[in-house]
């Protein structure tokens, strides 16, 4: 008999294809899916009260759901909540990876990740400097959500993919993944509430795009080409020029909208001819300018603009009629911020029982 694939990895209609190759209603799968993707991981989903005898008895006769095991819990001061998650054991070692709850008014904001360390190298994040250990398998990232939905102080209300890794070179389990939380029967994330963001893979932003199953958001960080060399190396295969070509031949949906991500850097890219530029870059796009605090992290050459020159970009973009917000730093004290995630990696400890600690 084949090896049944993680059941959080499969879409509803592959669940019901599995449920119906074992002579159990599709009905029953529904059933299921609406339990495994609205429960916490741990939790006896397989018990839920609507489902039949036999999708019981079916459910148990499978190997036990993997999970992410839980290393390490960090609270911050402001109430964000760092998780550092193991993947399984087996054949290889088990990797760190790590996901963030941030809580505000109105909402729970999950950012997950989609791979173990990054290639994309930008001079700015700490993730940056692992490396690309593996991409994470879509039962991976949805299991970050079942997870975190134990440690969220309410319902998760949205996701982001900006926590370690550039999704689009995981794009396939990426892909998978949203469409699978998407799914109303499960988690229900609509578009709107989940985002994917990109450091600018642009032969593969028409194609996310395409799939409808997030809202984009493009980390631009700089507004000439010798600049975003240095901190974006990826620029160097698209350049600020073929990322706005790309971004503008999107035929955006009806109040869509597509997020620029624009770190500012003290004396790197936080003068009033770079806002005057990113103001000129983003004209003509469907565009909301996010500004983002640098956070620091070991090693790191750069600083945070101060909160004078943060207020002054903010007005030149404004003069520039470009509105614009500002995110403030969030979880920085225990590294949790944006830019700040990195473990280091592989786990040593090989069949030891891991052991939850909170901050």
């Amino acid at each position: 008999m084949p090896t049944t694939p993680p059941l959080q990895g499969l879409t509803l209609s592959e669940l019901a294809d599995l449920f119906e190759s074992r002579g159990v209603s599709r009905h029953q799968a529904r059933m299921a899916f609406q339990a495994l993707h609205r429960s916490a991981a741990g939790a006896r989903f397989e018990e839920a009260p609507l489902m039949s005898a036999a999708g019981r008895k079916f459910l148990k006769s499978l190997p036990p759901l993997p999970t992410l095991a839980v290393d390490a819990v960090h609270k911050a001061e402001d109430g964000t909540i760092k998780l550092r998650l193991i993947t399984q054991t087996g054949m290889s070692t088990p990797l760190a990876l790590e996901a963030v709850i941030i809580p505000a008014k109105g909402r729970v904001t999950l950012c997950v990740s989609s791979q173990v360390g990054c290639a994309a190298a930008c001079g700015f994040c700490h993730t940056g400097t692992m490396g690309l250990l593996r991409n994470l398998e879509t039962w991976e990232i949805v299991e970050q959500v079942r997870v975190a939905r134990a440690y969220a102080p309410r319902p998760i209300s949205n996701l982001v993919f900006m926590g370690m890794g550039e999704p689009l070179h995981n794009e396939e389990r990426v892909i998978r993944a949203c469409r699978i939380l998407n799914d109303d029967v499960g988690a229900a994330f609509s578009r709107r509430h989940l985002v994917v963001s990109t450091a600018g893979v642009g032969n593969r932003i028409r194609p996310l795009w395409e799939e409808g199953v997030a809202s984009l958001a493009v980390s631009l960080h700089a507004t000439t080409d010798a600049v975003r060399d240095e901190i974006v190396p990826m620029n160097r295969q698209w350049n600020l020029a073929s990322l706005k070509k790309v971004l503008m031949e999107i035929p955006w949906r009806n109040r869509e909208t597509v997020t620029i991500a624009y770190l500012l850097l003290a004396g790197v890219n936080d003068t009033r001819e770079d806002a005057e530029r990113l103001a000129e870059w983003s004209r003509g796009l469907p565009a909301k300018i996010n500004l983002l605090e640098f956070n620091p992290f070991p090693g790191s050459a750069f600083k945070r603009s101060s909160p004078e020159q943060l207020a002054a970009f903010r007005q030149w973009l404004h003069d520039f009629g470009v509105f614009n917000t500002l995110r403030h730093s969030r979880g920085d004290d225990v590294m949790a911020a944006c830019g700040q995630l990195a473990t280091d990696g592989k786990r040593q400890a090989v069949g030891r029982k891991q052991k939850a600690t909170t901050d």
